[in-house]
């Protein structure tokens, strides 16, 4: 059968070589009918690709699901979606894949450096292609379906192709954090949050955090972003005025772009960013909060999600990491902010998480929703302020009287940080 490139697509040995590859290992029904294939290129990143037919049969047998950023890791974490078996909407694609129904525009990748047996890695279209293949196993359903196979990938078209494959109002930030980390950053945020405690051996970033109860891709940095932007602030502020400034936690950006400030940071330490010892002192501590946290929460009356996840908060977390670098040039009151604090009086957790959750300052709005909850900037300076007041004294709990008097003291502090006004 003949194979062409179009007119919009430069001509490529390699690209021509694997397109006659596909073509002689997997069935299409081009192939069966001796059609004319068109290779393609997409115009900004220059990928190649061609459009197909498929059967379901034959997608059984050579489709993948775990589709892999870097081919040439021995690491096997997915990044695409999980499949989401309960969700009405594949629930609907299985009944209609059941009854014969054809899909179209499913997006794979063509390559055979990694499980070579299913050599068709699906970007965009996974709960289509499992619904298609169960269809084939359970009853032996199989019709044409239509791909755009793409063939030769660069790791930042591979990237693009993931991106773009998954760009849906119902796709998670968190599955573009994780999937522009692992390309752009590789393996390292991972590999260091495993060996602090954040994650477990073998454990990935969430691609729907919301659905998750472990860090995220945008947790993990914006803790080692606030650290060393609380330890530079720590170096300029004397033992007399740590508790007389308003502190700026930040919450790194999420979604398609990388975030600025991890770039800028990663780029200035290199290697050393994930052997700081100082850095990996405060995440080990911020694990052993976070497991304190969750595990007396899981065996109490108040068993809810949100106060489970209590220290994984934007807010608890960017103003705890925040703390421990601001510390760093004042050791006998770091020493107190990595341990892990007594439950208050009467709370069965160390961070309080039902007091916070009824917080509410007099000048805060009737919807506000407690303390500790949103990951704007007040929420965040707020927390920043409750764990610097806990530093102060060992005998000091997370009680609603050392809540009152930080948030009071933040109060105080912004207000004459603006000055007098008319």
């Amino acid at each position: 059968m003949d194979i062409n490139f179009d007119k919009n697509a430069a001509k490529n040995q390699e690209v021509e070589k694997t397109v006659g590859e596909f073509l002689g290992k997997i069935d299409t029904l081009e192939k069966a009918r001796n059609v004319p294939v068109y290779i393609f290129q997409d115009g900004v990143k220059k990928s190649y690709y061609i459009r197909c037919t498929v059967t379901g049969k034959t997608m059984a047998e050579v489709i993948s699901l775990d589709a892999r950023l870097n081919p040439d890791s021995g690491e096997t974490f997915r990044d695409n979606r999980e499949i989401l078996e309960t969700h009405n909407t594949f629930l609907r694609m299985k009944a209609d894949a059941d009854n014969a129904r054809e899909f179209n525009d499913i997006i794979a990748e063509y390559i055979t450096s990694y499980l070579p047996g299913k050599p068709l890695k699906v970007w965009g279209g996974q709960h289509r292609s499992r619904a298609i293949i169960d269809a084939y196993l359970q009853k032996k359903v199989s019709r044409y379906h239509g791909f755009r196979v793409y063939f030769c990938l660069s790791k930042e078209q591979r990237t693009e192709l993931a991106l773009i494959s998954n760009t849906s109002m119902l796709v998670s930030n968190d599955l573009f954090d994780r999937q522009l980390e692992e390309t752009y950053m590789g393996p390292f945020l991972r590999r260091w949050c495993v060996k602090v405690g954040l994650l477990k051996q073998g454990e990935d970033f969430p691609d729907v955090g919301s659905h998750a109860e472990r860090i995220t891709t945008q947790g993990a940095r914006s803790f080692i972003v606030n650290y060393f932007k609380g330890k530079q602030a720590g170096e300029q502020v004397i033992e007399a005025e740590l508790d007389r400034n308003v502190y700026e936690p930040y919450l790194c950006q999420t979604g398609i772009f990388l975030d600025e400030e991890y770039r800028q940071l990663t780029e200035k330490m290199g290697s050393g960013l994930w052997t700081d010892k100082g850095l990996i002192e405060a995440a080990r501590a911020f694990a052993k909060l976070y497991k304190a946290q969750y595990d007396a929460i899981k065996k109490s009356k108040i068993n809810f999600k949100v106060f489970r996840m209590k220290a994984m908060v934007p807010s608890v977390l960017t103003a705890w990491s925040y703390v421990a670098g601001l510390l760093q040039t004042h050791p006998a009151r770091l020493k107190l902010h990595l341990t892990v604090p007594e439950p208050p009086k009467g709370a069965p957790d160390p961070l309080n998480a039902e007091e916070m959750s009824q917080f509410r300052y007099y000048q805060d709005i009737e919807t506000y929703r407690g303390l500790g909850t949103r990951a704007i900037m007040k929420d965040r300076q707020r927390m920043a302020q409750v764990f610097l007041a806990r530093s102060i004294d060992p005998e000091t709990t997370l009680d609603k009287k050392l809540l009152n008097q930080a948030v009071n003291q933040f109060a105080a502090l912004r207000f004459f940080k603006k000055g007098y006004t008319a």
